[in-house]
């Protein structure tokens, strides 16, 4: 099961699709959460009692209703590609649910033999929700040879932060951009490129650290560095003759 949150779909919609063609790359069968369906997480970091226990048991039922549909199979796991969506979906004991953890897509791509050639120096900046759990630089160094540059502090976006608090949240941005700073004033980009990419595993991070862009730095979502590492530049053709062949079923 994948479930690529708000944040994968509707703010960078080519998080889901790099995700599901890497799961797809890897001969995995892949069953999608409904589109747009929120984990609740957002209502319970700005108190919204009502809503988050309404959006719990609502996701709940649904994925009762998910599992029950395909009770016939065994889930190997529940896919995400954001942290936050990782610790929302704790909370409705999915993993009881559907017999399987819930892991980022990279973690699963390796567990499930994914392997990159060559080797790749990269910035990268983990999110305050890490749905690697810390292990970003292990995972990416046995899946694709990558060596880790970590630079430090939130980015500032903190999913709803910069909406509710936007005094704080520049007060963080400054931060991080002087930590931006120090890290590309001895980085050496690649070859023939002119920005260099600093990889990070949540949506909301992509937005946060694209308010940098004066700093000639692209942000990247690890799905996303996968799926172009995996079958190039135009990785999202072969993603649409992938689709294309995929079964629509309507709850």
């Amino acid at each position: 099961l994948y479930f690529p949150g708000c944040g994968s779909e509707r703010l960078h919609g080519a998080i889901a699709k790099a995700a599901i063609h890497v799961l797809l790359a890897l001969g995995t069968r892949v069953i999608l959460t409904p589109p747009l369906l929120c984990c609740g997480f957002p209502n319970h970091a700005n108190a919204r009692t009502d809503s988050y226990r309404a959006t719990l048991l609502g996701n709940t039922i649904l994925m009762s209703q998910i599992r029950e549909m395909f009770s016939y199979l065994r889930f190997d796991a529940v896919v995400v590609t954001c942290g936050t969506c990782r610790e929302g979906l704790d909370a409705i004991q999915l993993r009881e649910t559907f017999g399987a953890p819930i892991v980022d897509v990279a973690r699963f791509a390796l567990d499930h033999g994914l392997r990159l050639e060559g080797a790749r120096d990269a910035l990268y900046h983990a999110p305050c929700h890490d749905s690697l759990s810390g292990g970003a630089a292990q995972v990416l160094g046995e899946l694709g040879g990558y060596t880790l540059t970590d630079v430090p502090h939130c980015c500032s976006e903190a999913g709803t932060l910069a909406l509710s608090r936007p005094d704080i949240s520049d007060a963080m941005l400054d931060r991080k951009r002087v930590a931006l700073g120090a890290a590309l004033a001895t980085w050496a980009p690649q070859e023939g490129a002119n920005r260099a990419v600093i990889l990070t595993n949540c949506p909301s991070c992509v937005q946060g650290l694209s308010r940098h862009a004066a700093l000639a730095i692209e942000p990247r979502h690890i799905a996303v560095e996968l799926a172009e590492r995996l079958s190039g530049p135009d990785w999202r053709d072969r993603f649409a003759t992938q689709v294309s062949r995929a079964t629509a079923i309507h709850i």
